[in-house]
């Protein structure tokens, strides 16, 4: 199974959608993104399933001023006609004296009932 740019553009966009707050804040658009199986492996090393993934987004107190997201080295790889691997880094922007956050990102979006949801998700932070 090969890739091409529309299909790497359309994980990136799956992907990037749970980065933005209007997104996060919504527990039906979380829902719809994330499998019922759906598995976390956070950073303090607790693990989250599909439920508590979507109370805690909609906790959040990010709002639309809160500095986008960066994105870099993105990665889309099949690994079966129905699942694919996404790996990237991600970049919080701080405040002026302080160095941005950085964490590798890694991800399984399987086609489930033929639409795409994410199935596994674990950000590792970068060290300074």
């Amino acid at each position: 199974m090969s890739f091409d740019t529309n299909d790497i553009e359309m994980f990136f966009s799956l992907e990037t959608s749970l980065h933005r707050p209007k997104v996060r804040s919504s527990p039906q658009a979380v829902s719809d993104l994330l499998a019922d199986d759906f598995v976390e492996f956070g950073k303090s090393g607790r693990v989250y399933d599909k439920q508590i993934t979507i109370e805690a987004l909609a906790q959040e107190e990010g709002s639309v001023s809160t500095p986008p997201l960066e994105v870099a080295d993105f990665t889309a790889k099949p690994l079966s006609e129905d699942v694919v691997l996404v790996t990237y880094k991600s970049i919080r922007p701080l405040a002026q004296d302080q160095q941005s956050n950085e964490a590798l990102r890694s991800s399984i979006w399987k086609r489930i009932d033929g639409r795409w949801q994410m199935i596994f998700h674990q950000g590792t932070p970068v060290p300074v």
